[in-house]
C-alpha cells in the first residue's frame, strides 16, 4: 500500500498518459517541460496504457484508430452510449479496473507526491486504486478535449481539469460533480504558441513571401487524405495567398501532397517547431482534435474544419463554431475559404475570439493547483 509523503520541498509527480493519438502525449510534455522550467519539481511523464500489457494496449489503442478511420460512425455510437451509466460503461470500467494493479510498480518505484492522468481509461484504473486504498496521494484527471464524457468520471479523483467554464457547469449538473473540484485551465500547451512574433518577419525566416497571407494545412492524428481534396479546391478558388501544408510523419499522404501542390505551397512532414508555422499564419485548416486546437487558440489563429469524426471531434467541432473561432468545410470548401482570407474583419472577429478564449497558462495553474493540494 502506498501512502502520500509528508510534503517535501521537491515534488515528484507523475503524468498518466496514452498512446491514443498525440494529443495525450503532447498535453503531458507540455506540463512537464513547463513545471520543470519553473520549479524544483521533477516530472515524469509515462505511458499508462502501455504498462497494461500489449495486448490490452493494442486492443485499446488499435481499436480506437481503427474505428476512428475505418467505422467512424460505428465509433460515434460507442462514443455517445457510454456516455451515460450503461451496460457498455460498466463493461468498459471493469475492463480498466481490472488492469489498474499494472500501475502500481511505477507508481511505488517513482513515489510520486501526485498524479496527473491524460487519458480516460488510466483516470478510472487510478480512481479505482485510491478506493481500494491500494494508493492514498492526490489525483487530477486532466480531459484533453472541449466537451466531457462519462468514462472520465470515477471515484477516487480529487481535481479534474477541463478546457472551458461551460464544462464545469456541465460536470456539477451532468455528473453531479462539486464545481470546487473542476477547474477551467484550459488544455495544456506549450508556452510558445502563446507567444507573438511579427508575422511578415516571421514568414520570411521559414522561407515564405513576408507579404502574402497564409493558409496552414495540418492533416490530423491519422493524416486523412481527404485534406488534399480539400487543399486542390482552396488552392483552385484561392488567390493572392500561399499555403503551408504539414503531413505529420503520414509519408504516403506527403507522396501524394508531392505530386499535386503548386509553386504557392511549402510542403512538409514532420516538424518541430509547428508553432512558428501557426503564428505567421492566418488561417489554419484542421481537424479538431483537442491539442491542435488548443494551440491554435494560444496562437490567436481562426480554424476551418474539416472531417470531424462523430465523437470527441464533433463535440470539439460545435463548440468551437459556437465559441466563434472556427467555421465547419462544407460542400464548397474552396469558396467558403476564399470568402474567409480576403475578409480581414472576419478574420480579425475570429482570431480575437480565440484570444477571449486564452484561460491563460494551464500548465502554471495546474502546478499551483498541485501545490495547494499537496499541501492541504
Amino acid at each position: 500500500m502506498l501512502f502520500a509523503k509528508e510534503r517535501l520541498k521537491n515534488m515528484k509527480i507523475l503524468v498518466f498518459t496514452a498512446s491514443t493519438g498525440g494529443g495525450h502525449k503532447r498535453a503531458a510534455a507540455a506540463i512537464k517541460e513547463y513545471i520543470e522550467a519553473n520549479s524544483h519539481n521533477e516530472v515524469r511523464v509515462t505511458d499508462g496504457l502501455a504498462l497494461t500489457g500489449k495486448g490490452y494496449n493494442k486492443l485499446i489503442c488499435g481499436g480506437y484508430t481503427f474505428l476512428a478511420k475505418k467505422a467512424p460512425k460505428f465509433y460515434g455510437r460507442i462514443y455517445k452510449g457510454s456516455d451515460k451509466k450503461s451496460t457498455l460503461n460498466d463493461i468498459c470500467n471493469g475492463a480498466n479496473k481490472s488492469k489498474g494493479k499494472k500501475l502500481l510498480p511505477e507508481i511505488e518505484e517513482y513515489k510520486p507526491d501526485a498524479i496527473i492522468s491524460c487519458h480516460a481509461f488510466t483516470t478510472t484504473m487510478l480512481g479505482d486504486l485510491k478506493v481500494k486504498g491500494m494508493i492514498d496521494v492526490p489525483v487530477f484527471a486532466l480531459i484533453t478535449d472541449f466537451a466531457p464524457h462519462f468514462t472520465y468520471i470515477a471515484e477516487g479523483i480529487d481535481h479534474y481539469i477541463v478546457a472551458s467554464p461551460k464544462m464545469v457547469a456541465t460536470f456539477k449538473q451532468k455528473y453531479n460533480i462539486s464545481p470546487s473540484r473542476v477547474h477551467a485551465f484550459g488544455i495544456p500547451t506549450f508556452e510558445k504558441f502563446a507567444a507573438t512574433p511579427d508575422k511578415a518577419e516571421l514568414r520570411e525566416s521559414l522561407g515564405l513571401d513576408p507579404n502574402l497571407k497564409t493558409i496552414l494545412f495540418m492533416a490530423g492524428s491519422f493524416g486523412v487524405s481527404e485534406v488534399l481534396k480539400f487543399y486542390t479546391d482552396i488552392a483552385d478558388k484561392t488567390e493572392n495567398c500561399q499555403f503551408v501544408v504539414i503531413t505529420g510523419n503520414n509519408k504516403k499522404l506527403y507522396e501524394k501532397f508531392e505530386k499535386t501542390v503548386d509553386a504557392r505551397t511549402k510542403l512538409l512532414m514532420f516538424v518541430d517547431n509547428v508553432e512558428d508555422y501557426m503564428h505567421c499564419s492566418e488561417l489554419i485548416i484542421t481537424k479538431p482534435g483537442g491539442l491542435t486546437v488548443s494551440e491554435s487558440i494560444q496562437c490567436g489563429l481562426p480554424m476551418a474544419i474539416y472531417s470531424a469524426f462523430p465523437g470527441q471531434e464533433a463535440d470539439n467541432a460545435s463548440f468551437l463554431v459556437e465559441s466563434g473561432v472556427a467555421m465547419m468545410l462544407g460542400k464548397n470548401p474552396g469558396e467558403t475559404v476564399g470568402a474567409l482570407i480576403n475578409y480581414d474583419g472576419k478574420l480579425k472577429e475570429m482570431a480575437d475570439n480565440c484570444r477571449k478564449l486564452c484561460r491563460g497558462s494551464s500548465p502554471k495553474q495546474i502546478m499551483e493547483l498541485i501545490e495547494e493540494t499537496v499541501k492541504k
